[in-house]
C-alpha cells in the first residue's frame, strides 16, 4: 500500500481491520501516504491487539511528534508484537524521543528501529543512547542517519556502541 496517497481516512479503515481477531498480515507498508498525526490513534489501538503484524513502514509521512508518541506508547503494551519500525522521514524532534525511551526499555520484540532524516539532534540521540544502553533494550539495528546530530550527538553514539558492540547503527 505504500505511495498510494491513502490519506488518514484510509488508514483509519485499515486499522480496524487491523483490530479484527481473523487479520494476519505481517508486513504493513504503508510509507509515503501523505498520512499525519491523527490517524495515530487508529494505528495505535490496532496495535495493541493485533497478534501478527511484525514489520510497519511509516516512512514519508507526517506524524510528528504528537503522533508518534502514541505509536510508541503502544510498544509499552505486551500484545504488540512489532519487531520492525519504519519512521525515517516524519519531522520527528527530540521532544518525542523520551516516550520512546519508554518503549524500548520494557517492549521485547522491538529489534529494528529506522529514525532517519528526521530532527532529533544531540538532545535526542543522547535520550536514545540511555534507552540503548538499558539491558532490556532489544534494539539489534537502528537508522540514524540526517538527524542533525553534531560531534557531540556523535560522541553520544560512539560511548553507546562501546557497551553494545551487536547493534548496527546506520548514520
Amino acid at each position: 500500500l505504500r505511495n498510494n496517497d491513502l490519506g488518514n481516512p484510509a488508514v483509519k479503515l485499515l486499522s480496524e481491520a487491523l483490530r479484527s481477531s481473523d487479520c494476519q498480515i505481517e508486513k504493513l507498508q504503508l510509507n509515503d501516504n501523505h498520512l499525519t498525526a491523527s490517524c495515530a490513534q487508529d494505528l495505535a489501538s490496532a496495535l495493541s491487539t493485533n497478534q501478527s503484524l511484525i514489520s510497519l513502514n511509516l516512512g514519508e509521512n507526517k506524524f510528528g511528534d504528537f503522533g508518534v508518541k502514541r505509536l510508541f506508547g503502544v510498544l509499552r503494551n505486551v500484545n504488540c508484537k512489532l519487531q520492525e519500525l519504519v519512521l525515517h522521514d516524519n519531522r520527528l524532534s527530540h521532544s518525542c524521543i523520551e516516550e520512546l525511551t519508554y518503549a524500548l526499555i520494557t517492549n521485547q520484540s522491538l529489534t529494528v528501529l529506522n529514525l532517519g532524516n528526521n530532527k532529533l539532534g544531540d538532545a535526542g540521540v543522547k535520550l536514545l543512547c540511555v534507552a540503548l544502553n538499558n539491558p532490556t533494550c532489544k534494539i539489534l539495528e537502528l537508522g540514524l542517519w540526517e538527524n542533525q546530530f553534531t560531534p557531540t550527538g556523535k560522541r553520544h553514539l560512539e560511548s553507546m556502541r562501546e557497551s553494545r558492540r551487536k547493534l548496527k547503527v546506520v548514520v
